[in-house]
């Protein structure tokens, strides 16, 4: 965040979009779940922070590596994909997620 003209800077309202859009999707997702009982306010609740923080840091942190590669739009495309998807990964892996263990 820049104090001099009082703005977001790119990779900030990238962050806070992120986080609405992941926190929301993690709602919608286990809406079906709390409705039924098998998931609590509580529960419901966590995850959607979880889910809003690790959508927040990976918008915040690939779109500041992409702008870092302004004037080369494949670059920025590429950079954006990749750090997206090795966001992900290292923040299951980090968080303990079995998501994606087959066992």
């Amino acid at each position: 965040m820049s104090n001099a003209n009082k703005k977001l800077s790119t990779a900030s309202r990238a962050m806070i979009a992120g986080a609405m859009v992941g926190g929301g999707a993690s709602v919608i997702s286990r809406w079906n779940t709390y409705k039924a009982g098998d998931v609590d306010t509580h529960e419901l609740a966590r995850g959607a922070v979880k889910a809003a923080l690790q959508a927040g840091a990976v918008s915040g942190v690939t779109t500041y590596a992409a702008e870092k590669m302004a004037g080369r739009p494949v670059l920025s495309m590429l950079t954006l994909v990749a750090a997206g998807t090795a966001g992900l990964y290292l923040m299951d892996q980090l968080l303990g997620s079995k998501k994606h263990d087959p066992s």
